[in-house]
């Protein structure tokens, strides 16, 4: 049985974050990122939290995506980053907490 799985890209080298992206202070990157987000009104609901020397750009949001859309969506969002800022930049969604009414009021708590 032969496989289709090309395992030659998981032993590439994550790209690393370019000397201009680690020369702008983190408060200048935000900045950045969200001028790009603003840019493109697919993404205009995002916040920016924070985007690291490694990178790693943190968002969230307060809109309801369902899970089929927010994967392409975060894809398309990252590819586009990558193309206009820095190819290293991951984007990294902030966890929602559980927004279930019924687990709340039983008191259940889930510790992330």
């Amino acid at each position: 049985m032969t496989s289709n799985v090309n395992k030659d890209i998981s032993l590439q080298n994550s790209p690393v974050p370019s000397k201009e992206w680690l020369n702008y202070s983190e408060k200048d990157r935000i900045n950045l990122v969200l001028s790009t987000l603003k840019s493109y009104n697919s993404f205009n609901f995002f916040e920016v939290l924070n985007a690291d020397t490694n990178a790693f750009v943190t968002i969230k949001t307060e809109k309801n995506i369902s899970a089929s859309e927010r994967g392409v969506l975060l894809l398309d969002l990252e590819l586009k980053l990558k193309k206009e800022i820095d190819e290293a930049i991951t984007v990294w969604l902030e966890p929602v907490g559980d927004k279930s009414k019924l687990r709340n009021l039983r008191g259940i708590e889930i510790k992330i």
